[in-house]
């Protein structure tokens, strides 16, 4: 660049950025008045006592490679000075006699500056509330790719990696049902934004998770459609604890029924106890002191096998009201089932039926009440040889909770006809009974769950018709605060 400081047009004067000429011995030549303004006056004075007031060149100082080489220098500089930041551009200045000077020009951006480092703030902020979000975020372009994902969505997908999850195809692998992928594209595209759409998605192992979808159009400057950006709420904890509150409720209600027949029983129970002992006293006293005929003495004792079976009923009506006394001991839970088998076995409805011991021998010992287990025991056993009609496998197992370490539990499968679903939800009723009349009291797996329910445990069925029956009965190691 050829000129003189008398040659210099007016508008390198008026320009909003600083400059300033520098000869080979650091002297300034020149000055405007924005450099003027931010550095002061210096004019005849050596460039690095007025830009960094030292009297020794600045240490990032490269005059040198424009003085001698005539190369063109651009940067970003600092000057504590002034506090100020500007993109400088440093190039020779050829003055008139051929001597090289060094024009510099300090364009201010300090303002813009603070913006980017602001700017890189808010994304760096963004950034981390986009991956630490606690649920799902994406976005998506139109034809089904992820563009972007965050961690929170990876982890959800069990996906290795991010990158692992933007390569896939979302109607294929993401949406368990493709044709919900479709769906969501028509609701959000009528209305550029969907709010709680529930869908589910599938993890890459193929399992279902459902979430609530909530998303946005992304449309270009044309207002062309771009994509999706959405946001997803794994409902995975929401539907277990629906399910448990539902199973929890039932429970409740099934107690509550539980405890109302109860009173009534014990009710029932006490006031059939004393003529049901009044009629067996006077028929066993006709029987022993009277000489009857022998017509008579078989009505006699048709009627004291009535009376006495009225007992037994009035017995497991006072059973279920729970108004007998408990002895509550550790006691060998495989003991007891082997005992139960070994009183039944031989009976002949056993004789067809194929069974099957699978006890495990280091069964932590429960506290029961050991009468109130074999009669669990026994009356479940027993409907499943009734259900088999004799002929099947009946398979027993114990073994500690896989779910939690603090209960044993018993299976008893049948290989019978199962149960309907339609009476699945009522076999623990009292009273409930599909046997034919005379064959049953309907009292056996009420009195069941109650027994195990009083024991703080719980007893659950599995079945489908055709396929037999599973009874599975948990019983806690801690003896319940119900002081049963």
């Amino acid at each position: 660049m050829h000129a003189t400081i008398q040659e210099l047009p007016a508008i390198l004067e008026a320009m909003a950025d600083g400059i300033y000429i520098v000869k080979p011995d650091y002297t300034i030549q020149f000055m405007n008045k924005a450099m003027v303004k931010d550095f002061g006056e210096g004019t005849g004075k050596k460039c690095y006592q007025i830009v960094n007031r030292k009297d020794e060149k600045c240490r990032w100082c490269r005059a040198a490679d424009i003085f001698e080489g005539g190369a063109t220098i651009n940067r970003e500089l600092y000057i504590p000075i002034v506090d100020k930041t500007y993109d400088l551009t440093e190039l020779p200045w050829i003055n008139t006699g051929g001597q090289v000077s060094k024009l510099a020009i300090f364009h201010d951006i300090t303002t813009a500056k603070a913006c980017e480092v602001k700017l890189k703030a808010t994304e760096q902020d963004y950034q981390r509330l986009f991956e630490h979000m606690g649920c799902g975020v994406f976005i998506s372009s139109r034809e089904g790719k992820f563009i972007d994902a965050n961690q929170t969505l990876v982890d959800m997908l069990g996906y290795a990696s991010k990158q692992e999850l933007l390569e896939i195809d979302i109607a294929r692998d993401l949406y368990l049902w493709s044709e919900d992928r479709k769906k969501f594209q028509e609701l959000i595209e009528s209305s550029g934004r969907v709010v709680d759409y529930e869908v589910n998605f599938k993890r890459k192992d193929g399992q279902a998770i459902p979430v609530l979808l909530t998303g946005n159009v992304r449309y270009d400057q044309d207002g062309n459609i771009l994509g999706y950006e959405g946001i997803n709420v794994d409902q995975s904890q929401r539907k277990q604890i629906e399910k448990e509150l539902e199973k929890t409720r039932i429970q409740l209600l099934q107690t509550e029924k539980m405890a109302s027949l109860g009173k009534l029983a014990a009710g029932v129970a006490h006031q059939l106890n004393n003529p049901l002992g009044g009629i067996t006293l006077f028929a066993k006293i006709m029987m022993e002191e009277y000489d009857l005929e022998e017509g008579a003495q078989k009505d006699l004792d048709r009627i004291l096998k009535d009376a006495q079976r009225c007992s037994e009923i009035v017995k497991e009506l006072l059973e279920f009201s729970r108004q007998t006394s408990r002895n509550i001991q550790p006691h060998d839970i495989n003991k007891a089932v082997s005992r139960t088998l070994f009183l039944l076995e031989n009976q002949t409805l056993f004789h067809n039926i194929q069974v099957q011991k699978n006890l495990d021998p280091t069964l932590p010992h429960p506290p029961v009440d050991i009468q109130q287990m074999n009669h669990v025991f026994m009356n479940i056993i027993l409907n499943a040889a009734d259900a088999m009609e004799g002929n099947g496998k009946l398979t027993l197992e114990t073994y500690r909770s896989l779910e939690n370490m603090d209960k044993v539990c018993i299976k008893i499968t049948d290989t019978g006809p199962g149960i309907p679903a339609d009476i699945l939800p009522h076999i623990f009723e009292p009273f409930f009974t599909t046997k034919q009349e005379g064959k049953g009291t309907g009292l056996g797996l009420g009195l069941a769950y109650g027994i195990v329910e009083d024991h703080g445990g719980s007893i659950r069925v599995n079945s489908t018709p055709g396929q037999g029956a599973t009874f599975t009965i948990e019983i806690p190691l801690t003896r319940p605060e119900n002081g049963v």
